[in-house]
């Protein structure tokens, strides 16, 4: 350790959800020990609110990451680009030259855009989705003049965008997917094809099963190609395609760096070199099921993993395993709510999983008739034989934000159809389908009849 380095127990690198709900569970759980948060983004926004920026919020300002609840913990707070760390000498070292040294290191370095080689993608008016509040006024200041926008991407950011823009009235909005369907890697096909047609009724054209060929104008776009040679006119492309992990500190300092490019960690989160964690879009994930490496990337998985590795930063004092994890996602398209927990029945098909699945339809309140009722679609998929829990989708009101929460435990817990079939419930006319056609129980009952059916034509004397 040099004489003026500055020594804090434990530095977390990344001010976003992970970095952030770590800190604040490592000052919680060892209020002994110094903290220190460092962000290289100043003005950091909430990510998944990013769409939400351009028109729906009346100040951009509204979706700034604070420093309050950092503050009011006792976390310290550093600005400033860590450049290099040294586990060896346990020296964290910032753009500025200043030196930190640390007892415990947690990277949540968190993830870039990926940038698709398409030529003029560096043309002005090319946005990149990113997690800073200058850079969201910029993209709004552009598409509020905007005629034409095209968006490249109908994963979930995508498609929130071209919902997002779909109200801004006189602006042109165009949809581009490589994929057959929008959403396709969370849904299956009767779902994507519902979030498509909502989209469509909202004025989004829709351009799937085709690439972004090109980008054209002299400095700015002026237009795109897309697939097949069609051109469309375009003030402003917004890139969403994903995004990859932030490595290179990682895989500098000599931390063993997985396949797809994330930061291998054990189940609490610790990486190959002792006293180092990784936590959120860096650090790998693997699949519930197949224990697969998969590049899902969400905030609710980060702030799990972070609150692992914050409580268990100086031994393990809660025997919590990360399991792998259950890819819950949950959206707002044209006021419709999707979401969806585990495997659909693509993702059980591609593996080799036998499954039987079912679909219940029915209002969200009871009568259906109740101001405010919307109609729930639940489907749900089952191992064969054994009947447990392997995923879920819904569509409907915002009760699906909170009924896919369910789903996703009853996964995490192994719930087995029987036991969907016999769950209690809570139900009530203005919040609730009817108890009498509840659609967990509803599809539990569905399922169970063709388990009876499969078990009854395998008993049955042959001849």
């Amino acid at each position: 350790m040099k004489t003026d380095a500055v020594k804090t127990d434990v530095i977390v690198v990344g001010g976003g959800p992970a970095g952030i709900i770590t800190a604040l569970t490592a000052k919680s759980i060892y209020p002994e020990k110094s903290v220190r948060l460092i962000k290289e983004i100043g003005d950091g926004v909430i990510p998944c609110s990013i769409p939400y920026m351009i028109r729906t919020m009346s100040d951009p300002a509204e979706n700034v990451v604070g420093n309050l609840p950092l503050q009011n913990a006792g976390v310290d707070i550093t600005e400033g680009k860590v450049v290099s760390f040294d586990t060896e000498a346990r020296e964290v070292r910032l753009e500025s030259g200043e030196e930190l040294f640390y007892e415990r290191l947690v990277l949540a370095t968190g993830a870039k855009p990926i940038v698709p080689p398409i030529p003029g993608i560096d043309k002005e008016g090319v946005f990149l989705v990113k997690k800073s509040l200058s850079a969201a006024i910029a993209l709004r200041e552009k598409v509020l003049k905007a005629k034409s926008v095209v968006i490249l991407g109908g994963g979930f950011i995508g498609a929130e965008f071209a919902d997002e823009l779909s109200h801004i009235d006189g602006l042109d909005v165009h949809l581009v997917e490589v994929l057959p369907k929008l959403l396709q890697a969370a849904f299956d096909e009767e779902f994507c094809d519902d979030v498509g047609d909502v989209l469509a009724k909202a004025g989004v054209n829709i351009h799937t099963g085709k690439r972004l060929d090109a980008i054209n104008g002299k400095d700015h776009v002026e237009s795109v190609t897309i697939g097949g040679g069609e051109e469309i006119p375009a003030d402003v492309v917004i890139v969403g395609i994903g995004a990859k992990p932030s490595n290179e500190l990682a895989k500098e300092a000599g931390l063993r760096i997985e396949s797809n490019g994330s930061i291998w960690v054990d189940s609490y989160m610790r990486t190959s070199i002792n006293d180092v964690f990784a936590v959120g879009d860096c650090a790998v994930k693997r699949d519930f099921f197949t224990r697969k490496k998969t590049p899902i990337m969400l905030a609710s998985n980060a702030t799990t993993e972070a609150r692992i590795a914050g409580t268990n930063l100086y031994g393990i004092r809660v025997l919590r395993q990360i399991h792998g994890t259950i890819s819950a996602f949950s959206t707002k398209i044209g006021g419709v709510s999707f979401a969806s927990a585990g495997m659909t029945c693509g993702a059980c098909e591609r593996e080799g999983f036998r499954i039987v699945s079912a679909t219940s339809l029915s209002p969200d309140r009871h009568p259906g008739t109740l101001p405010g009722a919307s109609m729930l679609k639940l489907k749900l998929v089952f191992a064969d034989r054994t009947g447990n829990l392997l995923g879920g989708q819904i569509s409907g009101g915002d009760s699906v934000g909170e009924l896919v929460n369910v789903v996703a435990l009853a996964i995490e817990k192994n719930v087995n159809v029987r036991e969907m079939d016999m769950m209690q419930i809570a139900t009530h006319p203005l919040l609730t389908s009817a108890p009498t056609v509840h659609p967990i129980i509803d599809v539990a009952h569905k399922v169970l009849a063709e388990l009876r059916t499969k078990s009854n034509e395998m008993s049955a004397p042959k001849g």
